[in-house]
C-alpha cells in the first residue's frame, strides 16, 4: 500500500470522525426560560438534514480510497479546502483535518513501476 493510500485513508477516517462529533457532540448551547443551560448536538437542533451537509466532506474523501488516482486526490482536496473555508463558522473547523490529510496525499508520489529490461527485446 503506498504512502498516499494510506493518507487518503486516514482522511477519510478524519473526516468520517469529524462528522460523527459534528451530528452527536453537543456543540450548541441551549438556555432555557428558567436560566437552566444544556448542550445540544446538532442532530438535535437542525434535525435530519444535517446528515447531508455532514456526508459531503466524506464522500469526497472516499472517492479517492475508490478509485486511486492522483487527480481525484487533488480534487478531493482542493473542494475539501473551499468546503471548510466556506462553512468555517459552523461545520468546516471540524474537517480541517480530513483536508491537511488529503492534501498531504496529494504531496506523496505514486511509486512508478519498475520496467524489467529482460523483456525488451
Amino acid at each position: 500500500m503506498t504512502t498516499s493510500r494510506i493518507f487518503a485513508l486516514l482522511a477519510l477516517a478524519a473526516a468520517v470522525a469529524g462528522a460523527v462529533f459534528v451530528l452527536f457532540a453537543p456543540t450548541y448551547n441551549t438556555c432555557d426560560s428558567d436560566a437552566a443551560c444544556h448542550g445540544d448536538s446538532a442532530l438535535a437542533v437542525n434535525g435530519w438534514w444535517i446528515i447531508v451537509v455532514v456526508s459531503v466532506p466524506v464522500v469526497l474523501t472516499l472517492i479517492p480510497v475508490l478509485f486511486h488516482h492522483r487527480v481525484t486526490r487533488v480534487v478531493a482536496a482542493v473542494v475539501l479546502w473551499l468546503g471548510c473555508v466556506v462553512a468555517l463558522l459552523s461545520v468546516g473547523i471540524f474537517f480541517v483535518p480530513a483536508a491537511i490529510l488529503m492534501t498531504i496525499a496529494v504531496t506523496r508520489a505514486d511509486p512508478v513501476p519498475a520496467v524489467d529490461s529482460s523483456t525488451d527485446r
